[in-house]
């Protein structure tokens, strides 16, 4: 898998090293010819870091000069002048808090002395790192006039009025002929099945939706239970979910078969039910009957509708019926990309010239909703003929042929974002598929990356987040998105987007084999923390750790999370902190901290008051002790939620609130 490229690291080197406090920062302490040389340095490199992303395809030295970049020189050097500005932010802090001959004493300090030749020591060793790598840029002969796609601009003008996944175009038919099928009588069989089967992309799990909701449906059911199932087919978890979606109550992981099974048995017991599994890829049949002997409770007439690509995995169910889901016709695909494109505005017109190009580009996408929409997103705001002529006979059809898939599609959508956009878009691959992804989180986490960098002092981090996930939305690499009063809550990914995103984040759960690469931001479950052993402590940047509510993970489990100083990202669940309180202290680039039912010993605001970066601080039900001064001294907080607060000590009544959203 290609590596992702670290552009929005590079930019943020420059910008930092640019800034005028860096300028003041270098000029006490006598480094400003260091830090400029090192700032022109990046500039070059991050010039050519575009035409790096395009050659890693077809050039292994190429791959391999980004991985080297990435490992042992940007990241390395963000580490350093993120330390840099730390001890400069305490500093200025602390220097507030003291008189002036205070001042001027600790400015003549042996400490600070001594930090001074440390930093002019560390900037010549990344600089000597960074020569190397400029060295074997003109033997790979990458280009630096590769030209940057921006788009920030343009959402602006269109920020309300990108096209919800939920307005389906040209499936009408498709609904009605299954909702037909489930009021079907099988004489023969109390429950039956029924799989919609076709290519990855073609719209099943929106089709299954539509179906789902729809009111005929939900009248003649009298229960109704929609479980994603994907590649791990558990009949333990399918059965949990089951009763998650009939009861709207999560269920206890510790409960055994038996127990789920029961319950189930009082839930659907002479009940005509409709049950949804979708993206099923099991081609066990012993797997299926297992579950299918617990599908047996319901009332005749009951049914079971599954999702998948494989003609093998429905008749390995024994399928009652199986639906083909074929492509959109021409004139419903044209129809449903000119809505993409014109961000579903009726009042909008693509001109005949672009409507003759178009018409071709939606017949070359084989009714495929997903490459229309993805196609759609590319050409959103594009007007020259030349450059829909360009998408209709671009080299991405050829591999599309070839591969038998629509990946080529959404490769070249992605390498459309701007590098900014694709960064944050990767960085969406840390969740799994079906993943609720809540949007204000994302953009918090997006924040701690620093992946959101203003271009002038009136923009806010947020404001951009939020632009990026409006684009993203409307050029389908989100979905699914919930809007409350006019404001996007959440939304989710499609499972073939997140295989152009590279492999430096990653979910690991009980299914999780092995490690792929070495990767930077992680998301696991309780039953894969054995992996953290074997994870680079100098690369970590996002932990984030999951746990169901009948678990709690202990002291010695978590002592595996100190390591890890570079951290930008902590979310722990139901833990106790009473050692890890001092690891927390430790991790001085901390930007995110998010605690969820976590049980504290002593005051984690004493722990936390030297977390100088840190932007997000989230204490949801936590069994902890504050005191106001000592977050008085967090000055790059942004956000502090809390929740069930045991003590807080005002010792100082008033906090400054000159950051916080």
């Amino acid at each position: 898998m290609a590596e992702q490229i670290p552009y929005a690291v590079a930019a943020s080197l420059v910008n930092r090293l640019a800034s005028a406090a860096f300028r003041e920062f270098g000029r006490i302490y006598g480094v400003m010819d260091e830090l400029e040389r090192l700032k022109n340095t990046v500039e070059s490199i991050k010039a050519v870091l575009l035409d790096a992303e395009d050659k890693q395809e077809k050039s292994h030295a190429v791959q391999i000069w980004i991985r080297r970049l990435k490992d042992d020189v940007l990241h390395p050097a963000d580490d350093l002048l993120d330390e840099f500005a730390i001890e400069d932010m305490r500093q200025k802090r602390d220097e507030a808090r003291k008189n002036k001959v205070t001042q001027v004493l600790h400015s003549l300090s042996p400490n600070r002395i001594a930090f001074s030749r440390k930093m002019a020591y560390e900037v010549e060793k990344i600089q000597k790192k960074f020569n190397d790598v400029v060295k074997d840029m003109s033997v790979l002969n990458l280009n630096p006039n590769v030209v940057v796609v921006q788009q920030t601009n343009s959402v602006r003008r269109e920020k309300s009025s990108f096209v919800l996944e939920s307005d389906i175009i040209g499936r009408d038919d498709d609904k009605n002929d299954i909702v037909s099928m489930l009021r079907q009588s099988h004489e023969n069989q109390r429950v039956s099945v029924v799989a919609i089967v076709g290519i990855g992309g073609l719209g099943k799990t929106a089709l299954s939706q539509l179906v789902y909701n729809d009111g005929e449906v939900t009248n003649y059911f009298e229960k109704c239970m929609w479980v994603c199932v994907s590649d791990n087919f558990d009949v333990k978890t399918i059965v949990k979910n089951m009763l998650e979606s009939l009861t709207k109550e999560p269920i206890n992981d510790t409960l055994s078969l038996e127990n789920l099974q029961n319950m189930l048995r009082e839930n659907l017991t002479g009940k005509k039910y409709l049950l949804v599994l979708d993206d099923i890829w099991n081609e066990s049949f012993g797997k299926w009957a297992q579950l299918r002997t617990y599908l047996m409770y319901g009332a005749k007439g009951s049914k079971v509708v599954v999702t998948t690509r494989s003609k093998i995995v429905a008749e390995r169910m024994g399928v009652s019926v199986s639906y083909n889901l074929n492509g959109l016709t021409l004139e419903k695909s044209w129809s449903l990309l000119t809505n993409i494109i014109t961000y579903g505005d009726e009042t909008k017109a693509v001109n005949q010239t672009l409507e003759t190009i178009g018409k071709k580009i939606a017949e070359k996408c084989s009714g495929v909703p997903l490459a229309i929409r993805t196609l759609g997103g590319l050409l959103q705001g594009k007007n020259e003929e030349r450059e829909w002529i360009d998408v209709l006979q671009g080299d991405f059809w050829k591999l599309c042929e070839d591969e038998e898939s629509i990946m080529p599609v959404l490769k070249l959508s992605y390498q459309n974002l701007s590098p900014q956009l694709r960064q944050c878009f990767a960085y969406c691959s840390l969740y799994t598929k079906d993943w609720k992804i809540e949007k204000d989180e994302l953009i918090q986490l997006w924040m701690a990356q620093g992946y959101l960098e203003c271009s002038d002092e009136k923009q806010r981090m947020e404001d951009i987040g939020n632009q990026f996930v409006t684009i993203l939305l409307m050029k389908s690499f989100f979905q699914d998105a919930e809007i409350y009063h006019g404001d996007i809550r959440s939304f989710k990914m499609h499972d073939l987007s997140m295989k152009v995103a590279g492999n430096d984040c990653c979910y690991l759960d009980s299914e999780t084999k092995r490690l792929v690469g070495s990767p930077m931001h992680i998301m696991l479950k309780r039953d894969a923390i054995g992996f953290l052993e074997s994870l680079s402590s100098n690369k970590m940047r996002t932990l984030i750790l999951l746990t169901d509510f009948s678990e709690k993970l202990n002291e010695k489990e978590l002592l595996v999370i100190s390591k890890f100083k570079y951290l930008r990202v902590l979310k722990l669940m139901r833990c106790s902190l009473s050692n890890l309180c001092d690891s927390i202290e430790k991790l001085n680039h901390l930007r995110y901290l998010n605690l969820q039912e976590c049980e504290v010993v002593g005051s984690l605001s004493t722990s936390i008051s030297n977390l100088v970066c840190l932007q997000t601080l989230l204490l949801h039900r936590c069994k902890v002790e504050f005191s106001t001064i000592d977050i008085s001294k967090l000055i790059s907080l942004r956000y502090f939620d809390i929740e069930y607060l045991k003590h807080l000590n005002r010792r100082r009544e008033h906090l400054d609130l000159e950051n916080w959203v």
